[in-house]
């Protein structure tokens, strides 16, 4: 084996810090304990726990896939849904909305609509900013 022996300077700097600082303390009975959790360990059988943590971890990553596709299900639903609702809806509101607005029916329907998702987009964070501010008062 090539063994790594000490310069002169490494010697003298392992010295020195040596001096300058102190050892730690080792809080009493530290040994006993350290002892005495190596021999708890030393029944456990370490190929069955293991096999046990990737039994879990088998079946959690399974829930979470599980719970992953009842959500993007969940999604694409909804957003046929509203898709659907919003068509029904400018069906409907067209006539009603030519009647009234004209010529500036498409753009009232952008804009409503813009104002819409920014609303649903804003709801939550504006309702948690003024909680936030009404306690603060």
């Amino acid at each position: 084996m090539n063994e790594h022996r000490p310069t002169e300077l490494e010697l003298a700097l392992d010295e020195a810090l040596g001096r300058a600082l102190r050892a730690p303390q080792v809080p009493h009975g530290l040994r006993a304990r350290l002892n005495a959790a190596v021999t708890r360990t030393a029944g456990i059988h370490w190929a069955a726990l293991r096999e046990q943590m990737e039994n879990e971890r088998r079946e959690q990553l399974r829930r979470l896939q599980t719970e992953y596709v009842r959500v993007r299900r969940s999604t694409i639903v909804t957003l046929l849904a509203a898709a659907f609702a919003a068509g029904t809806a400018a069906v409907t509101a067209m006539p009603w909305l030519r009647a009234h607005l004209g010529s500036y029916t498409p753009m009232a329907i952008a804009w409503s609509g813009a104002a819409l998702g920014l609303g649903i987009t804003f709801h939550e964070p504006l309702r948690a900013l003024l909680r936030r501010w009404s306690n603060a008062l």
